[in-house]
């Protein structure tokens, strides 16, 4: 018989001391109780996301820039909040980039949740961010195959390009010369909203 799963159960509401051990969610369960939110599993808890007004604007710039790149140059996709099994073989873990830049030699279009890392994962800064938490995370998405990381920061204006050898702070242009060829984009374009005079 199927344990019913209460609020405290899985959102990390705290316990009292003498609690009984809260049940760890599968994917399936957790896609059942989050209700179109997004969110990562993690050891089978919910981490949900929740973006403010200067990550959710720079998401969708960024996200247009590399659309138009691939519409030009249709070496792969970019998609937004595209959930990873990195762990096939476990339903309590999956991981959620802001975007995932996807080369065509590697999209996996048969399955539902890809196996294997974004060539590029693109994780957009929130305020309660930590940063040893964000290099943890991109350590993971090398180990699962990705090529880097783009950290994005909308409060300093500035994007932490990793790599598995390497760390470095775009202010201006960013670009992925290796993965990307002739992609740039000023980074200006991706932390403001278009006004009616740099439309025209």
């Amino acid at each position: 018989m199927a344990i019913p799963l209460l609020k405290e159960d899985v959102f990390d509401v705290e316990q009292p001391a003498v609690s009984r051990p809260s049940p760890r969610l599968t994917l399936e369960q957790a896609n059942h109780l989050a209700q179109g939110r997004s969110f990562e599993l993690i050891n089978g808890r919910m981490v949900f996301k929740m973006p403010d007004q200067e990550h959710a604007q720079t998401q969708i710039l960024l996200g247009s820039e590399l659309l138009s790149y691939f519409k030009a140059n249709p070496l792969g996709r970019v998609m937004t909040e595209l959930s990873h099994r990195l762990w096939p073989d476990n339903s309590r873990e999956m991981r959620q980039p802001d975007l995932s830049v996807i080369l065509n030699e590697n999209l996996q279009l048969n399955e539902s949740y890809p196996t294997r890392a974004p060539d590029i994962a693109i994780e957009i800064i929130s305020r309660k961010d930590v940063w040893t938490k964000l290099f943890d995370k991109a350590a993971l998405y090398f180990e699962k195959g990705g090529r880097e990381v783009w950290l994005v920061d909308p409060y300093q204006k500035g994007v932490l390009v990793v790599t598995p050898q390497t760390r470095r702070w775009e202010w201006e242009v960013l670009a992925s010369p290796e993965l990307l060829p002739g992609f740039r984009v000023e980074l200006k374009n991706v932390f403001n909203w278009p006004s009616a005079e740099t439309v025209q």
